[in-house]
């Protein structure tokens, strides 16, 4: 299933330590995938309301595979990256890795002199060479390097009892979805004494439905019915941000009751180890962020909720945007129910 490096045409050499301290990582690509677990459920218990009575969570109808699927009905393999645009995970330095910003310059966006661990897809172009990252959707752009061949479909339906005799459902499906430039970059701050990094999760697709029934339960049977139960989006995109390593990293912490938090501080106030900054290095800080830290954009060209007519119930909001979205502070934790 996975294919390492590049073909070789000879027998495997030894390499000596000169030659070890050259390689910086390894590529793969995804070889012939499909997932269909139409037939299985996976429950997650012990998550418990106030009352302490167990919410079950039962994940059904996972599958993936190349695009035109219909939902899963028709499930292919698909083959993800190829061996000149691979999936990579590297160790390198800060300083020498890059960012693609929305106006297709390059950006250093991890603090220099340190070792950055990196997971990346395959990347997004620049020139010539580049495919429509959602077909026949030119605001989408056109420099992802995943053909049209190596596009998936997805699906996933959750299950949950949160109230007793009664089962929630929310059933996604995604097609021809792609993630080209998404990386999760993680290092260690000494000053902060954890682990941080900086992530960009890029999502195309050309449609992604979300229905709150399961397709031949009672209500949910007639392609009127599911589409009244429905919301759907057509030609989205997110290019979503977490984190400006050089001055904004990524936080990921636990508390002391076991909840997780992810934190952006903000980048001009304090220093990593909580000391005010002086104005002149707040205001260095504040024109580097706001000219070179990558921005959140996400586009949705068709936003319909129910059938989109006004006479079954529904409405199409059409064209919406969020674009060059900064985010000076966030934090996020979990919680109990």
């Amino acid at each position: 299933m996975l294919v390492l490096g590049s073909f070789a045409h000879a027998d495997l050499q030894p390499l000596d330590d000169a030659e070890m301290s050259a390689v910086q990582g390894a590529g793969f690509v995804l070889d012939g995938i499909l997932l269909d677990g139409s037939g299985a459920t996976i429950t997650i218990n012990d998550i418990n309301n106030a009352a302490g009575q167990n919410v079950p969570i039962s994940v059904k109808e996972f599958y993936l595979g190349a695009a035109g699927s219909n939902k899963g009905a028709n499930l292919n393999p698909v083959n993800i990256g190829r061996l000149d645009h691979p999936f990579e995970i590297t160790l390198g330095k800060g300083e020498t890795l890059r960012t693609l910003r929305d106006d297709g310059q390059w950006v250093q966006t991890t603090p220099s002199n340190l070792t950055v661990l990196e997971f990346k897809f395959p990347e997004r172009l620049t020139g010539a060479g580049g495919q429509g990252c959602i077909s026949g959707y030119a605001a989408a752009g056109s420099n992802c390097s995943s053909r049209a061949a190596e596009r998936v479909d997805l699906g996933i339906r959750f299950d949950f009892q949160v109230a007793a005799g009664r089962t929630d459902i929310i059933n996604l499906d995604i097609s021809e979805l792609v993630m080209d430039g998404s990386y999760l970059r993680l290092w260690g701050d000494d000053a902060r004494g954890q682990l941080v990094g900086e992530a960009r999760v890029n999502i195309f697709a050309k449609s992604m439905q979300l229905m709150s029934c399961a397709a031949g339960t009672a209500n949910c049977t007639t392609a009127q019915e599911q589409a009244a139960r429905t919301i759907t989006l057509s030609n989205a995109f997110a290019n979503i941000s977490l984190g400006y390593g050089k001055s904004q990293p990524l936080l990921f912490d636990v508390s002391s009751n076991g909840q997780f938090m992810l934190e952006l501080p903000n980048p001009v106030t304090r220093a990593a180890n909580g000391s005010a900054r002086p104005q002149a290095e707040r205001n260095a800080i504040a024109s580097d962020f706001y000219a070179n830290a990558p921005r959140t954009n996400i586009v949705i060209d068709s936003l319909r909720a129910g059938s989109g007519s006004f006479s079954t119930g529904g409405y199409n909001f059409g064209y919406n945007a969020v674009q060059g979205l900064s985010i000076n502070y966030l934090r996020a934790t979990s919680r109990d129910l």
